[in-house]
């Protein structure tokens, strides 16, 4: 995956995606995959912003049942199982423990225990969307108020306690890796990608968009990209891109933002998840009391998401305060005061931002939607030649894409193929048995890298883990850029040469997540630029430019 403008500016595409975010991914796949040409630029990294900053959860949609969406149920738990297919390797099921108590009838057994049978009914038949039968969800179970003790005394906190379901929900090992997956393999079938390239002006001729005026955001450099379609997926900063076109309107549009805050904490259980209520507001028919926020084994960490705090402050200026992660920490601390978590045992700290349709934006009430919008112009406001596709959740973004794709099809015409991108494999996730895969790798490498290593690499690699190993027992570059963590020198060199890594910050946080359960200190951060610097030509004010940007991470959460 080479990084190569120039193929941008002399080419004429059939598609070109204006955000490298997961929707803007998997609509680059989906294209590429029926044979189309196709462009796509991102302004910042490929999953660097939206995609990046979520709970790492493909939902299975029991979110929606309190509204009594059935269909979007139905929607995510199939989505959720074609990426188990797609990607075994960066998947796995997570149990998640769901309380229930005394304290109301919506909280209790009863309402709980219907409202699986409800979940069930929606999900029939989505098992065979999954071939690997070591890919499949376990069953579900319900424990006694005692077994729940048992196994997580810490929940003794909640009052009434009289049960709780345990439900299985898929957790990616890296969301950011996800989205770089479906790049990949958009590449491998044809398609032109480049991070770092800054949408400007749509160009249009009479009332038809053809293309958009560029800016390489590391010289500079102006120039066009031209496409017979333009997709906008640019998610929140879609509607200012189509602004540059007077009359470009999404069928609702957005009216603010609100962003959600992540910690990465000392690990407070290593093997079930928790979704617990908060005294915060949500909306919906039938609710279990307040917000809700899950923790999460991950990592040897515990993610804990999300908060809902309105957006105020630029959208490329969004970063994490000190009051985000105190405030949260009140939220969890009321929730389970005998975790007693402290700032002191908050590795990092994230926080993304999702769009906002209603009239009015409460503070203290959780308004995201899980309607997507994707907007035909040329039949919507009589301009041609663009489609805005904005998504709502990583799970349904494959269906999204599809959508948006289905629609170019029909306009573009001709021979375009058939494919079944439920069924086609991502480029790393061509693994038939994801159990036997994983044994004949710690059993071929056990001589080289010790069993820790080699299945860090095949949670990041999946079925090029050879490809990685190889260069990495031919260079030399099989040692830890650390002793406390997993990542391998040969990560290093592997993401700027072949998967468009251009800064520090690419390669800690998106490339290797090295960077995303905690500062791994000031010798490995080091040791990385130097890597990156030997390839890229970094001087040394280069490289303490980007250790910079990467200690601001952490910096403004911790003062």
């Amino acid at each position: 995956m080479r990084r190569d403008l120039r193929k941008f500016k002399e080419g004429k595409y059939d598609i070109l995606v204006i955000g490298g975010g997961i929707t803007g991914a998997c609509i680059a796949h989906d294209a590429a995959l029926r044979g189309l040409s196709v462009a796509l630029i991102d302004k910042h990294d490929f999953g660097a912003c939206t995609s990046s900053a979520s709970s790492k959860l493909l939902h299975g949609g029991i979110r929606y049942l309190p509204k009594a969406q059935f269909h979007k149920v139905r929607e995510s738990a199939r989505e959720q199982a074609i990426f188990q297919h797609l990607a075994p390797h960066l998947t796995r099921w997570l149990p998640f423990i769901i309380p229930t108590d005394k304290s109301s009838l919506t909280k209790g057994k009863m309402a709980l225990k219907a409202a699986m049978v409800v979940y069930g009914l929606c999900c029939v038949g989505l098992s065979k969307l999954i071939h690997d039968p070591g890919k499949l969800p376990p069953p579900r179970t319900f424990l006694n108020g005692d077994e729940v003790i048992r196994r997580l005394p810490m929940l003794s906190a909640i009052k009434g306690l009289t049960g709780a379901q345990i439900l299985f929900e898929s957790h990616m090992h890296s969301s950011e890796r996800m989205t770089l997956a479906f790049v990949k393999t958009a590449v491998e079938n044809g398609a032109q990608v480049a991070n770092y390239i800054q949408a400007g002006r749509l160009l249009i001729q009479g009332k038809r968009v053809i293309g958009v005026n560029a800016t390489d955001g590391l010289t500079g450099e102006e120039f066009s990209i031209r496409a017979r379609m333009v997709i906008n997926s640019a998610g929140p900063y879609c509607q200012a891109i189509n602004e540059t076109v007077p009359g470009l309107r999404l069928h609702h549009r957005l009216t603010g933002f609100s962003r959600g805050v992540h910690l990465v904490t000392r690990q407070l259980e290593s093997k079930y998840a928790m979704a617990l209520t908060t005294k915060k507001k949500t909306e919906g028919f039938i609710t279990r009391g307040g917000r809700h926020f899950f923790i999460l084994p991950w990592r040897g960490r515990s993610l804990i998401g999300t908060t809902n705090v309105p957006l105020t402050e630029n959208l490329d200026d969004i970063r994490v305060t000190k009051k985000d992660v105190d405030d949260f920490l009140v939220d969890i601390n009321e929730a389970l005061p005998s975790v007693k978590l402290t700032r002191d045992d908050v590795f990092y700290a994230f926080t993304g931002i999702y769009p906002i349709i209603a009239r009015e934006i409460k503070p203290d009430t959780y308004q995201g939607t899980g309607e997507f919008q994707i907007v035909d112009h040329g039949r919507k406001d009589g301009i041609d030649g663009i489609i805005t596709a904005l998504g709502a959740k990583f799970t349904t973004a494959g269906n999204v894409a599809r959508q948006a794709v289905d629609l170019v099809v029909d306009k573009l015409g001709g021979n375009i193929a058939e494919v079944r991108r439920d069924e086609t494999r991502l480029l790393e996730g061509r693994i038939e048995d994801i159990t036997g895969f994983t044994a004949d790798c710690l059993k071929k490498y056990s001589s080289l890298l010790p069993e820790e290593s080699i299945r860090h690499l095949l949670c990041n690699y999946g079925s090029t883990i050879d490809e990685v190993i190889g260069q990495g027992k031919r260079k030399n570059m099989l040692t830890r850029l650390c002793p406390e963590r997993e990542t391998l020198e040969i990560e290093i060199d592997y993401g700027v040469r072949c998967e468009m890594a251009i800064t520090l910050d690419d390669m800690l946080f998106r490339r290797t997540g090295i960077g995303t359960i905690g500062y791994p200190g000031d010798e490995a951060v080091a040791r990385c630029a130097d890597l990156m610097g030997d390839i890229l030509g970094w001087n040394d004010t280069e490289k303490e430019q980007q250790v910079a940007v990467v200690r601001r991470r952490y910096d403004s959460w911790q003062r």
